[in-house]
């Protein structure tokens, strides 16, 4: 069937590994989550506190590198090779930069937050430790998301899936002689989880400098060109409201942390279960996502808006299959889910709750990020920035802190109000991203992008 429909064949070619590649990325933090909650209740909730602070500094680095995709994609499918020295040259500058002063940020400023929002002072002092040992990392998140885009834009997805593969395999085993104090080690609970996941990073930028500069048949970036590490305004123009609206849809999950905090420690151990395993499930959405930019970056420089409509239809049709299994999966197994991240019951039953309705609002995250991709692929990424902080801040917080606290069924809803208010703003954001694609696609219609030598 596969090699009937060429369109789902270029598709699934680039969706697999790329799936493969970002679900073992993420099973890092899921190895984290399962084995802190094993190790302590209150490690973990000290480190959902520090995560919920760090995802969306991290998150706005990664988002920037985002840029990458439909440059090089154009450029590469153009025949034009050497200008994606000029990007991944910025981005080397952006990610040092902007990682720096990421760094300083989680060090000198986010502490702060940590001590207002836990409640008990171990939680805060965990929380602390965990940012101040995990911030130096910060630069080397955003070079790997680099170099990761940049091999998958150029249609070369397996190597990535290797490091993924690597970096989970030695994060599992760092996090078990880190965490429990293994062979000799000292014990270290959530700063081994931070210094494991540190090591992974440094690890993985290392590996893919290593093969690309020596051991890659074609490298893709061969040259550092050091004026534009400096000048990097084509990337960051189309990167920086690609990573607020990263940061702003990772943010939202952060603020809800921030306000679940005030329900206690308990409460704060069962929204990062819920976090993780979403997560988890998010993946394959993500991947969905950064193929469809490719492939709408693609079409347009060779065929036009008939074949972006005809790739965003497959996308769309896969993302519907995949989520209608997610739903019907945590809606049966909902109760036993929990149990994989922890033993306490109060969190486990809480938890528990929560699941059944985060599953209800999969259906419009899918469509959301597939169409974020898509308008990323006509390199319209202040729309989706917009939209997201429109959807998410607008709607989503406000509705969600009034079904939890102000509504006739707040002592009933209790923070679960904060899940609908999401499903909310999550529903009205697809929307928006929709007509927004329909759109752009209209003022393309009849025309395509003759030649990738035009620049942002």
């Amino acid at each position: 069937m596969v090699k009937r429909f060429p369109v789902l064949r270029e598709i699934l070619h680039l969706l697999f590994p790329m799936v493969l590649t970002m679900t073992l990325e993420l099973s890092i933090s899921v190895v984290d989550t399962i084995m802190l909650g094993h190790y302590s209740a209150l490690h973990l909730a000290a480190v959902g506190l520090a995560s919920s602070l760090w995802l969306p500094v991290g998150c706005f680095l990664i988002g920037v590198t985002f840029g990458i995709t439909p440059l090089v994609t154009r450029h590469l499918h153009g025949r034009q090779p050497k200008l994606v020295n000029l990007y991944m040259s910025q981005a080397v500058g952006l990610s040092v930069g902007l990682g720096v002063l990421a760094s300083l940020i989680v060090v000198l400023l986010l502490p702060h937050f940590a001590a207002l929002m836990a409640t008990e002072e171990e939680t805060r002092q965990v929380s602390v430790s965990y940012l101040y040992i995990f911030a130096p990392a910060l630069p080397m998140l955003a070079l790997m998301t680099a170099y990761k885009n940049l091999f998958e834009a150029a249609g070369r997805p397996g190597f990535p899936l290797f490091v993924a593969s690597f970096g989970l395999v030695l994060n599992i085993l760092f996090n078990y002689v880190l965490i429990f104090g293994k062979f000799g080690f000292p014990e270290l609970g959530a700063k081994g989880a931070a210094l494991a996941s540190a090591l992974s990073l440094y690890l993985a930028v290392s590996l893919f400098f290593v093969y690309d500069r020596f051991f890659n048949k074609s490298p893709l970036f061969t040259r550092l060109v050091w004026r534009y590490t400096r000048k990097f305004s084509i990337l960051l123009n189309v990167g920086a409201p690609a990573g607020f609206a990263f940061a702003f849809e990772v943010g939202l999950f952060s603020s809800m942390t921030w306000l679940i905090s005030s329900f206690g420690d308990l409460a704060l151990g069962g929204g990062q279960i819920v976090m993780s395993y979403t997560s988890f499930l998010f993946t394959p959405m993500m991947a969905m996502s950064a193929v469809t930019a490719i492939v709408v970056a693609k079409a347009m420089s060779k065929e036009g808006v008939d074949g972006v409509r005809k790739r965003i239809r497959v996308i769309v049709l896969l993302g519907l299959s995949y989520v209608s299994m997610c739903f019907i999966i945590t809606q049966v197994f909902h109760n036993q889910i929990p149990y994989i991240y922890s033993n306490n019951a109060e969190v486990v039953a809480l938890a528990a709750s929560i699941l059944l309705i985060s599953s209800c609002y999969q259906f419009p995250d899918m469509l959301q990020t597939v169409f974020t991709g898509a308008l990323r692929g006509f390199r319209d990424t202040r729309s989706s920035m917009i939209a997201f902080a429109v959807s998410l801040f607008g709607l989503s917080i406000p509705f969600g802190f009034w079904l939890s606290h102000y509504s006739p069924w707040a002592e009933t809803l209790s923070l679960r109000g904060f899940y609908i208010g999401l499903g909310a703003g999550l529903t009205l954001l697809a929307t928006i991203l929709i007509l927004r694609f329909r759109i752009v696609v209209a003022r393309y219609e009849g025309k395509r992008i003759a030649s990738p030598r035009e620049v942002a």
